[in-house]
């Protein structure tokens, strides 16, 4: 489904992946953790090319580019394979729920326009949206645009799911109200790379823990694995500032 390969991104001197190698198979949730700055989001916005990698190569389903020498048109066939969700929603504001949900179905997939009102009232339905169709972002709380935000994606079809801290910019309670979103879409068998610091989301929800540190990767496992057993001390360090001696997975 995805397979990244040798990816080198660099902001000036400052080199934030350095070789990231990562596979995520059709069906698969994996989940990166680490603490701040070390890379997590730059290696999602470089799979969807927000950001070019300056060296490595990137395929999902049987669409392959070379990040360096990558053009338009591939990056646009790649582009196409992923849906994206921010942490701070990027709806457009003029817009409403339904006509943000609508805006890639017309303008990128060329959908006629009833075509693309069904799909996107379908989408907005499995997240529980339907009765915010017609409100504006400004008149709905956070949750309810992050959850807009997840129709806009899904409604494109993409092959893999992309969710940068998906509920970072929220409260507690509008957090579980988007958690609880990422689940149900979970279950329908949409493939996600996640990257989040709700460790709890991600022992639950997660085939796989990716765990990020200096812009490698430095371990990767079942969640019990890492969350119990991590074979690595900077993992164990981790994991150790995250939970008391006696946590029980």
């Amino acid at each position: 489904m995805l397979k990244i390969n040798d990816l080198h991104k660099s902001f000036g001197a400052k080199e934030i992946l350095k070789g990231v190698s990562l596979q995520v198979s059709d069906g698969e949730i994996v989940t990166i953790i680490g603490p701040s700055g070390t890379g997590k989001t730059t290696l999602l916005r470089c799979v969807n090319f927000l950001e070019r990698a300056q060296k490595g190569a990137i395929t999902i389903d049987d669409v392959s580019v070379d990040t360096a020498h990558a053009s338009k048109k591939e990056i646009l066939r790649i582009c196409r394979c992923s849906g994206m969700v921010f942490q701070t929603y990027n709806l457009f504001r003029n817009k409403t729920v339904l006509e943000n949900v609508m805006e890639g179905l017309l303008v990128v997939k060329k959908l006629p326009k009833k075509e693309a009102l069904d799909i996107a009232r379908t989408e907005l339905a499995k997240v529980g949206m339907t009765e915010f169709e017609s409100q504006y972002p400004s008149q709905i709380s956070g949750g309810q645009q992050q959850r807009a935000a997840i129709a806009r994606a899904i409604a494109m079809e993409p092959s893999i799911l992309l969710l940068d801290e998906p509920t970072s910019a929220l409260d507690p309670e509008l957090s579980a109200e988007v958690l609880n979103t990422i689940k149900k879409v979970a279950k329908e068998g949409m493939t996600m790379l996640i990257v989040t610091h709700e460790i709890e989301f991600a022992r639950e929800l997660s085939n796989r823990i990716v765990f990020m540190d200096g812009g490698v990767i430095v371990e990767e496992g079942p969640p019990r694995e890492i969350f119990l057993s991590p074979k690595q001390e900077r993992t164990k360090q981790f994991i150790q500032r995250l939970y008391p001696l006696d946590y029980q997975i």
